[in-house]
């Protein structure tokens, strides 16, 4: 089989892969091993996780591939049709990739007669282990998922940093590889002790939302942007309000000053975050000021919902 020269390989006992094929590889199996054991675990119907892996794996790839075609502006217009069906050249979305195993999750309750709610919560928890390990594989990619150059130097030389010729770079792939793969065990246990079917899901996009509008933004590799603006990264803070925005809307009367106090603090903190972009870009303010106030404005609405969803399960 032909392999491109240029792409990074390992030998497998005697088998040339492409190091970042593998890797994903890797994270579907580790994916379709959470499925299965949280399926199991839960009392789901029989043929659940078989069913939820299937369409997962079609309506993921095929989501992460339209993301991909329909928003890549590299050559200064959508990508020609033609060219979308040229998968072994690359350009794939994970947060389009999200948004299918999602509706993959719901199709799936609908077939099996389930509460969708528990298929999203199994497909929530199974992501972050393909996320984790795909991430780790990026490395393989030259000049890909990488930050702006450091300007300060406590991270030099450290092994989330890269030097390239006399400027250090944080490999914000690796950062998001590790952030992914430790909300796995959260999102597990939160399941174990849920009562509520979709708290579960609820939980991954409010974590998996605000995290990733940090990592996006911490990328400067300008993958999937037009201008300024890393369309992964607004699809990040979509995520987030997504969750957000829903347990607002299910809160009782009790709980809606909460729920509309949440919602106002996810558009408060995405246009400041423009703010924030446009100070990183346009100024020589300190990066670690900007980003300590980043968390700190991410994780008011993060907070506000967590709260939220407390309140209703008492």
């Amino acid at each position: 089989m032909h392999l491109y020269e240029e792409a990074e390989k390992i030998s497998l006992a005697g088998l040339e892969v492409y190091r970042f094929g593998f890797f994903v590889l890797l994270g579907m199996l580790a994916a379709a091993a959470g499925m299965g054991f949280l399926s199991w675990a839960r009392r789901a119907k029989k043929g659940t996780a078989p069913l939820l892996l299937l369409t997962s794996l079609l309506l993921g790839g095929l989501f992460s591939r339209l993301f991909f075609c329909l928003l890549n502006q590299e050559l200064g217009v959508m990508m020609p049709f033609g060219s979308w069906f040229a998968v072994t050249g690359g350009g794939w979305s994970m947060m389009g990739l999200v948004g299918g195993v999602l509706l993959a999750a719901w199709i799936t309750a609908k077939i099996t007669r389930q509460k969708a709610g528990l298929t999203l919560d199994l497909a929530a928890c199974a992501l972050p282990l393909f996320m984790g390990l795909e991430r780790l594989g990026e490395g393989s990619v030259p000049d890909f998922d990488i930050s702006r150059q450091l300007m300060t130097t406590f991270l030099n030389g450290s092994f989330l940093t890269v030097n390239q010729g006399e400027n250090w770079f944080l490999l914000t792939w690796k950062l998001a590889g590790i952030v992914m793969l430790a909300l796995f065990p959260i999102l597990v246990w939160d399941m174990i002790r849920s009562k509520r079917d979709g708290d579960t899901c609820l939980l991954f996009l409010l974590l998996f939302g605000a995290c990733s509008v940090l990592l996006e933004s911490l990328r400067y590799d300008r993958f999937l942007s037009i201008t300024f603006v890393g369309l992964e990264h607004v699809a990040a803070a979509l995520y987030l309000a997504a969750g957000v925005i829903t347990l607002a809307v299910r809160a009782d009367r009790r709980q809606r000053k909460l729920g509309t106090a949440a919602v106002i603090s996810v558009f408060a903190a995405a246009g400041i975050a423009v703010g924030l972009e446009f100070a990183l870009d346009r100024t020589g303010f300190n990066a670690l000021i900007i980003y300590l106030f980043y968390f700190l404005i991410m994780a008011v609405p993060v907070t506000l919902s967590l709260l939220l969803r407390r309140a209703e399960k008492r």
